[in-house]
């Protein structure tokens, strides 16, 4: 019991608890075993126990989180990752030589026809320029590959540069002459046409001269 007096005396009664009435109490007030307030306490005692003697398991604790949208990024660049992208294919201008007459005889062809056709088929405009008038280069070779015809040999070309358009889906075609004078009979040859300033359009096709009516028919049957 206190007393207190200031003037007027008045008497205010407590009460004494005593420890051992503390600690019942607080047992009372504690989650019991099937609460989820106590599973969830002691999950996280042991996940503490465990990380202090873990160090694999203490730094998995230690990684943050990912939102959800950070982890469809995530899944979303690993995806492209492996899709493998395909380039597409470059299309080039096509070119094609050819020589006429196909079968002949030497003693009745005296030169041959030789045309070379450049086609664009791409989507865009093709330029080729030259520093002359010359188009077309054209070599009569041996198997062996020497030169035994030159066809700018003996020429002159005007120095006149100029650049020829070919548009979409178009073509252009050069066609010039050459001499049979110098080949012999059966034996195979090859003509090799190209572009002046421009190798990468190059061709080249082989020829045989045919001098009797029973060679013409054993060539057209092989062809």
């Amino acid at each position: 019991m206190s007393v207190s007096c200031n003037g007027i005396c008045s008497i205010e009664k407590t009460n004494s608890i005593s420890r051992s009435a503390i600690e019942e109490m607080t047992q009372s007030t504690a989650p019991q075993e099937n609460s989820p307030f106590f599973i969830e306490r002691e999950e996280a005692r042991q996940a503490a126990a465990e990380a202090a003697t873990n160090s694999i398991y203490r730094s998995s604790l230690l990684v943050p989180r990912h939102s959800i949208q950070e982890e469809m990024k995530k899944w979303a660049s690993q995806c492209l990752n492996v899709i493998k992208i395909i380039p597409n294919k470059t299309i080039l201008p096509s070119s094609q030589i050819i020589v006429e007459p196909i079968f002949f005889s030497l003693s009745e062809t005296p030169q041959l026809h030789v045309s070379f056709k450049v086609t664009n088929n791409t989507k865009k405009v093709l330029f080729l320029d030259f520093s002359t008038n010359q188009r077309l280069e054209i070599l009569l070779k041996e198997q062996s590959g020497m030169v035994i015809t030159r066809w700018s040999e003996d020429r002159s070309f005007d120095s006149i540069a100029s650049v020829v358009i070919i548009n979409p889906k178009e073509s252009v075609v050069y066609t010039e002459t050459i001499p049979t004078l110098g080949m012999k009979k059966g034996v195979p040859y090859n003509i090799e046409v190209s572009l002046v300033g421009h190798p990468e359009y190059t061709h080249t096709q082989s020829i045989t001269s045919q001098d009797s009516s029973e060679d013409f028919s054993n060539a057209s049957l092989h062809e």
